[in-house]
């Protein structure tokens, strides 16, 4: 697997790759290339070419786009769903169920595309008072490896129905899905240069990319030392930041609580994906 740079896979500038292995036998399932500092250049120099474009594209233009993605995502979806359980380790069935969850996550902003207007408001005595929405241009996410499709859906749908580009840096034990789903989108007709995908570790990939200042906006889904890095990398630039973070949920059942709903939930909401999500619960409070 290559990375998915302007609109097509390519090696990384320094020809170098790493190892994705089947985390249930250790196998070695494909390499990806590993990125640095010149590929994250590279990317965004190509955003800068489509970003003018891309954002002049109406609205309903993008969300058109990205339904027929949904689409071939629905059409490819029991060869993704095997591809991410190989790189991941979750099962079949809720690899399947986290793709169409990328499915259903770019159709709900397909659905947002008409309300993407500005106001104009008269101010009695005062004039007038409007605002425009224009995109920000060039915005990054980095992602975590415990719901690589559903993660990158969160971060993709909004930039892109919004007229930005995206740079994606996956997580390293898991990029073969997410530079798969850049593909189906550049076959959906996404114009080169939108979406950029980059693998490869946090310290060359993500810290160039958190620096870097002509990023505009950065998401980070991933544990609260990274993201304070990220803080840190990023606040000379004071690019715009979303930090998802680690925390520690409580399930709270009380007195009046149905007990066989609350014990689902609570086997549910520990283990799903393993018990590696983010709002996974960590603590029972049980009423006397």
């Amino acid at each position: 697997m290559q990375m998915w740079i302007n609109g097509k896979f390519e090696a990384s500038q320094s020809s170098e790759v790493f190892e994705v292995r089947n985390p249930a036998t250790g196998a070695i399932i494909d390499t990806a290339p590993l990125g640095g500092e010149e590929d994250v250049e590279v990317a965004i120099e190509a955003a800068a070419e489509a970003s003018k474009e891309w954002a002049a594209t109406a609205p309903q233009a993008r969300a058109k786009l990205l339904f027929r993605a949904c689409e071939l995502v629905q059409e490819r979806l029991e060869g993704l769903a095997r591809l991410l359980t190989s790189e991941q380790g979750k099962p079949l069935s809720e690899a399947k169920n986290e793709l169409l969850g990328f499915s259903k996550v770019l159709e709900y902003y397909c659905g947002l595309a008409s309300t993407l207007k500005g106001d104009f408001i008269k101010i009695p005595g005062n004039g007038y008072s409007f605002t425009l929405k224009h995109p920000l241009g060039n915005c990054a996410a980095l992602i975590p490896w415990n719901m690589p499709a559903l993660i990158m859906g969160w971060k993709l749908g909004p930039a892109l129905i919004s007229g930005n580009c995206l740079l994606l840096k996956p997580a390293s034990s898991t990029p073969l899905t997410n530079l798969s789903l850049a593909a189906l989108l550049g076959e959906a007709g996404l114009p080169p240069g939108v979406l950029n995908v980059i693998s490869g570790p946090g310290p060359l990939v993500g810290e160039a990319i958190a620096k870097h200042p002509a990023i505009k906006k950065l998401s980070f889904t991933g544990d609260t030392e990274t993201g304070k890095r990220v803080a840190a990398l990023s606040a000379p630039s004071m690019k715009r930041l979303t930090l998802e973070l680690g925390g520690s949920d409580p399930m709270l059942v009380c007195a009046d609580a149905e007990l066989e709903a609350a014990i689902e939930g609570a086997l549910r909401g520990r283990f799903y994906n393993c018990g590696q999500t983010c709002t996974a619960v960590k603590r029972l409070y049980l009423q006397e």
